[in-house]
């Protein structure tokens, strides 16, 4: 008996797949250390099974969302540091001379 390709494909798609740490640093580029401090400190949502820790791609994708930056924000936070850096250097030079 074969079972319909829609059937085989759905069965064996990876779109939501569970990763354990390693598995994730590959899929990620993150290291595994750097996984862990995300699961402590940011929230990154993760299963515990029989002391494996297991992460959802689907869940790991949307909470990766969370920090995708936007070019204009970007750009902006840049100008705003930079003129931050040039306010501080004219009042060191500035008090230097008094």
């Amino acid at each position: 008996m074969r079972l319909p390709d829609d059937l085989v494909l759905k069965s064996t798609s990876l779109q939501d797949q569970y990763f354990d740490l390693r598995g994730l640093s590959v899929y990620s580029a993150l290291s595994v250390s750097c996984l862990r401090g995300h699961i402590k400190s940011n929230g990154l949502p993760c299963y515990l099974l029989k002391g494996k820790t297991l992460v959802r791609r689907s869940e790991f994708d949307a909470w990766l969302q969370r920090f995708r930056v936007k070019k204009s924000q970007d750009l902006d936070s840049l100008a705003d540091e930079v003129i931050a850096e040039i306010g501080s250097g004219s009042r060191r030079s500035h008090g230097a001379n008094s």
